[in-house]
């Protein structure tokens, strides 16, 4: 990553500390070797949501291929059945998925290895160093540590080896491939045993960093070595505040539609620069009580997508925010690190609710991000602004969209969600199922 389109953002006192214990901790004289999850530890992808590059394809997909099925819909539901029947020989691998897409969309061999070459490509094009993960390693490797790198992915080790290139972790000195194991995979002891050998150390003298508590944080713990979490970017930015659940509110069942995948993109990129090292959420704040955040997501995606403001708030809202010195650099460096990502992948499908961020907040903004505008607006316009907002209806907080089914959708389209007809019928639904007693 380029040093000129970093984020400039001024770390918190507790985020400074945070990084102050973890790096110690991995310099200690006791650990003779450090192992580390590589997906969401050591890297991140630009998008929010796993499947978005999937979307990316569908065009590939139509020309080796007559299936009318979406590439999305299939891909999907391809590695869903390889994770289930090879859940005890090594897991679900891109050839194994591949394997089974072949059939469901009457691919030919050709089109299979064009298609998942291109999967491929593109994992390793949006994929790149987390920061503060890349930190932790380059510390681990100054003190002369033992590195072990676990690859928790379905690609084959030549493509991990390419993203590890890639993201600056070539010194790495041993990697652990999953599907290369033989038996479960998803068995946390056997995983964590595969480590050990690879660091060639007692359990006492290992280290290990990822981001799941069972796999990560327990197992290791249970068995004698030390461990250290390093919370995903994409729960912590979930998290941060009330954003992301009005978005998935607004959008239950078609946020997966590849008219969203810009704005997946800027919570992708909100996620992996400003969530990069953990903070705790801030009271009576949607945005970690910065105005550096506040105009990262709210200013810059706005302004990345060329969307102009759709009445008088939002239009004093985006002035007042690149009035502050603080919010306008949060701006221009989305701007930035947006089109630095996405710039000839995003343009034919367009830049929809990308103000989705700046509607929220002229529409249910919290006190305290009020509150950090407050001195430059004028007592009366303040007062119209706070009297105008509302507290927003909230998906439930989770990482992903929810899925739909062909059923639901027809339902929505007959009976949209929120007419009287559509409330009727929910309830009936409800009673027969038992929760109206």
């Amino acid at each position: 990553m380029h040093k000129d389109i970093k984020p400039r953002i001024t770390l918190t006192r507790e985020q400074v500390e945070l990084k102050q214990k973890m790096l110690g901790e991995v310099g200690r004289s006791d650990y003779k070797a450090v192992s580390f999850r590589l997906g969401r530890t050591l890297t991140v992808t630009a998008f929010s949501e796993a499947e978005d590059i999937f979307m990316l394809m569908e065009e590939d997909f139509r020309g080796v291929t007559t299936v009318k099925k979406s590439f999305k819909e299939l891909r999907v539901a391809a590695e869903e059945s390889a994770e289930k029947k090879f859940a005890a020989a090594g897991g679900a691998t891109i050839e194994r998925i591949y394997d089974i897409l072949a059939k469901s969309a009457k691919l030919t061999p050709f089109g299979k290895d064009k298609l998942m070459k291109r999967e491929c490509e593109l994992a390793v094009h949006f994929t790149f160093a987390r920061s503060f993960g890349k930190e932790l390693f380059d510390e681990a490797k100054r003190k002369k540590k033992k590195i072990v790198i676990v690859a928790d992915t379905i690609y084959p080790r030549n493509v991990v080896v390419r993203i590890l290139s890639q993201c600056g972790y070539e010194q790495a000195d041993e990697l652990v491939v999953p599907s290369e194991l033989k038996g479960n995979v998803t068995d946390h002891k056997a995983l964590y045993d595969a480590i050990l050998a690879k660091a060639g150390v007692s359990p006492a003298k290992l280290l290990h960093i990822g981001s799941d508590v069972e796999a990560d944080v327990e197992t290791p713990i249970m068995n004698g070595s030390k461990a250290l979490l390093l919370a995903g970017t994409i729960p912590l930015m979930v998290k941060s505040g009330r954003l992301r659940g009005w978005v998935q509110a607004k959008h239950v069942y078609d946020y997966d539609e590849p008219e969203y995948l810009a704005l997946h993109g800027a919570f992708g990129i909100y996620a992996a620069y400003l969530f990069d090292v953990p903070m705790s959420k801030s009271p009576q704040s949607d945005f970690c009580a910065s105005e550096y955040m506040l105009g990262f997501i709210v200013g810059g995606a706005v302004r990345a997508a060329d969307i102009h403001p759709k009445d008088k708030t939002q239009a004093m809202l985006l002035a007042l925010l690149a009035d502050s010195p603080e919010a306008a650099r949060g701006m221009e460096d989305m701007d930035r690190l947006f089109h630095f990502h996405f710039d000839g992948h995003l343009e034919k499908y367009g830049y929809k609710d990308c103000d989705m961020p700046l509607r929220f907040f002229a529409e249910y903004s919290s006190v305290g991000d009020r509150a950090m505008l407050q001195s430059r607006l004028d007592p009366t316009d303040f007062a119209e602004w706070t009297e105008g907002t509302k507290e927003p209806k909230l998906a439930p907080v989770r990482e992903h969209a929810l899925k739909q089914t062909a059923t639901s959708k027809l339902a929505d389209i007959l009976f949209p969600p929120g007419t009287k007809t559509r409330n009727i019928a929910d309830a009936l639904l409800v009673k027969m199922k038992g929760g109206g007693r």
